[in-house]
Formats: C-alpha cells, structure tokens, sequence
C-alpha cells in the first residue's frame, strides 16, 4: 500500500485504506496534491462559524500548516 497520509491527522488515505473511497485531494498551484481524511475534510470545512470553506481557502490552510490545529480543536478559535 502506498504511503498517503492525511496531512492534518496522519491516518492512512491511500487505496486499500478505509479513507480512501472518501477522502478529498487538496489540489496545489504546482500540481502536487496533498491528501485529507473524510472526518477531517468535514471539520476544516465547517470550521468557520456561518459558512463553510470553498477548496482555495481549504488549501490556503494546507499550505500554511495550519489545518492541524482546526481538526484537533474543532475550530473553535480564541
């Protein structure tokens, strides 16, 4: 099995995985595409109170290193 973990909490996202017929390919102005779990996909989405994040704002947080800390703490921000 290939190694593709999810970038925010490093399960396993790769084919033969239970996450991969569910999970969501963050797409990069380079090409390259980093993976996120089913349940983390849905936590970085809603984590903005009254909306719910496009795919430029999910990779903006991708590449900022910044989707750990919404998936552990459920988006709730201080």
């Amino acid at each position: 099995m290939a190694n593709e973990p999810c970038a925010s909490c490093g399960e396993e996202t790769a084919v033969g995985s239970v996450f991969y017929s569910d999970r969501h390919l963050v797409r990069h102005a380079d090409g390259h595409e980093t993976p996120l779990c089913t349940l983390c996909n849905a936590r970085i989405r809603s984590s903005q109170r009254g909306k719910r994040l496009n795919d430029d704002e999910v990779r903006n947080l991708v590449e900022n290193g910044s989707i750990a800390m919404i998936s552990w703490t459920g988006g709730s921000s201080a």
